[in-house]
């Protein structure tokens, strides 16, 4: 029987052949969220029959401008508050044959689920650890170190991992490797993360950094 998953976020930039891969490996999903922040897409990309027939609802929210990683996750979790839990897919990875039902058996087991390399390019996040966790801090942008940020904090709070032998393939950093532009930009950006993460965890009380906003300075100096 073909595995269920309640919501799939798929945020993208560019690389849609890739994308297209990476919906077409889903089994059968309840919703799918595809977030275009390169606006490349065509508004009715979702509705072809094979688009239909894998996921019972689909939502495709074109961006004026690229909203980064820690917001597009957070908008796809906050439009879809009733769920049991989120996928999180990179746009450049995809499923193995077989590899959706394996690994939604492991949600089962525990409050976050991974697959493949490096793990938050596939991973699963239950409704329970966002109450406990809360959501990715929009402070880093546009990509890099949320998940480590987040997945720290979850860790303090004693959440469950599973690393699931669901076979997971893929293309890492693709995004910016099909763009020199981008890719001299992350250079920048990423070590402004990472200075960023640093300063919140020496800030940290009771072993957990104080929440920080989403930020228009940052959002317009940090932006690719």
């Amino acid at each position: 029987m073909a595995a269920v998953i309640d919501v799939v976020i798929i945020p993208v930039l560019n690389r849609y052949d890739l994308l297209e891969r990476a919906i077409e490996s889903l089994d059968e999903v309840e919703t799918l969220i595809v977030i275009d922040n390169g606006n490349g897409l065509p508004d009715h990309y979702l509705d072809t029959i094979q688009m239909r027939m894998i996921a019972k609802r689909r939502f495709l929210w074109k961006m004026p401008s690229n909203l980064g990683v820690a917001t597009s996750w957070n908008l796809g979790i906050k439009a879809t508050p009733h769920a049991s839990g989120w996928l999180l897919l990179n746009s450049d990875a995809c499923f193995g044959e077989d590899a959706l039902a394996i690994f939604s058996q492991d949600t089962d087991e525990a409050d976050v689920v991974q697959a493949g390399a490096p793990p938050w390019c596939c991973t699963w996040i239950s409704a329970n650890a966002i109450r406990r966790v809360g959501l990715f801090c929009e402070r880093f942008h546009p990509a890099y170190m949320e998940d480590v940020d987040w997945e720290r904090r979850a860790r303090v709070h004693g959440m469950t991992f599973v690393q699931s032998a669901a076979i997971v393939h893929h293309d890492n950093s693709s995004t910016i490797a099909s763009d020199p532009v981008k890719a001299e930009r992350n250079r920048e950006t990423h070590a402004a993360n990472h200075a960023l993460y640093e300063y919140r965890w020496a800030q940290a009380v009771n072993g957990l950094p104080r929440d920080m906003e989403w930020s228009l300075a940052t959002r317009l100096q940090q932006s690719w």
